[in-house]
């Protein structure tokens, strides 16, 4: 993630002075947990944000189904 980070980044961006700083240069155990702990919570909330996506599109799709069939009950109840 950190070499992701610093191809994408300019080399002049704060982030990357700070990774450098406190993960390569005089690596700090305390804040690479706390950066680690950090990014963890971010992808579980983007993995959560997708998950809720997709269920959200199953229950759309479930939901027109019945519609569709209630409207095709009514229709055959219309026509006796």
């Amino acid at each position: 993630k950190y070499r992701a980070l610093k191809m994408v980044l300019p080399s002049d961006d704060p982030n990357v002075r700070y990774i450098e700083k406190n993960f390569s240069v005089c690596p700090n155990k305390e804040v690479i947990e706390n950066v680690r702990n950090r990014v963890t919570a971010y992808e579980d909330s983007v993995r959560h944000h997708y998950e809720m996506i997709e269920i959200a599109a199953y229950k759309d799709s479930i939901a027109n189904r019945l519609l569709r069939e209630s409207k095709e009950i009514k229709s055959n109840f219309g026509n006796r």
